[in-house]
């Protein structure tokens, strides 16, 4: 009689040490896909991130590509008129631009000249515009917001005095313009110098995923002298396309 031999099977330690690699590479394996998973989110919203600012940046660069020199009358109706652009504390801006084109299929008629202001509010970069140049008591911007997570954002300009000196300053118009190097208010402003305009604005933004950015607009502010040619008699302003 013929005994059956024992079936050759796997030991209790060849057991342990199969499923002690098996773990082993699973864990590698679920260590390496969420390496990739985490590399693939950071790159995605660095990615989303880099879009809004370049979108951002586009829209100041179309916005400042199209300022005019055409100064406004408040909402408060004060005689004296806002500057084509102005600046009071460095951390605002606002000017006129044109190119608002209008539908032709609309049947209000506007100016295709626009007011637009940048600012920041809870850190958010702004933008704001009026659908009228000239306000009344009642007239409110749109407000849009263009860019979240900014610290700080801040509006440098220079321009070239009347010497041809080219000259950086914060505020706009430079202080020797509003107050004629006396400290006190002008009171008696050519109507022209409502039209000053800067030859480079410069916009600094602080970031905490970017750190600082800062972006540099040529102004064609021989436009100045294109809109409102000068009288006899009558100073430039200082700048121009060919300075």
């Amino acid at each position: 009689m013929i005994l059956n031999k024992p079936e050759a099977g796997m030991t209790l330690i060849e057991l342990m040490i199969a499923m002690a690699i098996f773990a082993v590479m699973t864990a590698s394996i679920m260590i390496t896909f969420d390496s990739f998973q985490k590399g693939k989110d950071i790159t995605d919203r660095s990615s989303k991130r880099l879009k809004e600012y370049q979108l951002a940046f586009n829209i100041i660069s179309r916005d400042v590509q199209q300022i005019l020199p055409r100064p406004i009358t408040d909402e408060f109706g004060t005689e004296v008129p806002l500057y084509s652009m102005r600046s009071e504390n460095g951390a605002e801006i606002e000017f006129t631009r044109a190119g608002w084109n209008r539908s032709p299929f609309s049947k209000n008629k506007r100016s295709e000249l626009q007011r637009v202001s940048y600012y920041l509010e809870e850190n958010k970069l702004m933008r704001a515009t009026w659908r009228v140049l000239d306000r009344a008591e009642d007239t409110q911007p749109v407000r849009t917001e263009l860019l979240e997570d900014v610290d700080t954002a801040s509006f440098v300009f220079t321009y070239q005095d009347k010497q041809k000196a080219w000259k950086t300053v914060e505020l706009w118009p430079p202080e020797t313009y509003v107050t004629g190097g006396s400290g006190e208010p002008r009171t008696n402003i050519p109507e022209r110098e409502f039209l000053l305009l800067p030859r480079v604005l410069e916009i600094k933004l602080s970031t905490p995923d970017f750190g600082d950015i800062s972006r540099k607009f040529l102004i064609a502010n021989c436009l100045v002298d294109v809109f409102y040619p000068i009288a006899e008699g009558e100073e430039p302003l200082g700048g121009g396309c060919g300075s």
